[in-house]
């Protein structure tokens, strides 16, 4: 009997035991089930920039007569550095503007307001 009681005992202990421990185990359970994906898709995202900026920076270091030398399939997958004409221009673009702003302003504080003529208070009215 006195078996039988320890492993009672023990059984006991270890239902008390899972009881206890479940709960928190099922709130991280879900916690990681809802967090993950989306921590993921931005792991994923950031290191397929970082690998693109790093591919970028090597191909650029690649010299001339190695690049001519490359087989075509190689070649054609070697990334480019872009060109940021689109950026520039509209950059360009907004500081034309805001120096057209700025020069509209100027000329019209500069301009001479028409002064009003107020009729003389001696001289007689000819109504």
């Amino acid at each position: 009997m006195h078996r039988k009681s320890t492993a009672e005992q023990l059984r006991h202990d270890l239902r008390d035991l899972v009881d206890a421990v479940v709960p928190d185990v099922e709130s991280a359970v879900h916690t990681v089930a809802e967090k993950a994906p989306p921590l993921i898709q931005q792991g994923r995202a950031a290191a397929a920039e970082k690998g693109a900026q790093a591919a970028t920076s090597l191909a650029g270091r690649i010299p001339d007569q190695v690049r001519d030398r490359l087989p075509d399939p190689v070649a054609d997958r070697l990334p480019t550095p872009r060109r940021r004409r689109g950026r520039t221009l509209l950059l360009l673009g907004a500081l034309g503007l805001l120096a057209a702003g700025a020069a509209a302003v100027v000329r019209r504080r500069e301009a001479v307001a028409p002064q009003r003529i107020e009729p003389d208070p001696e001289e007689p009215s000819r109504t």
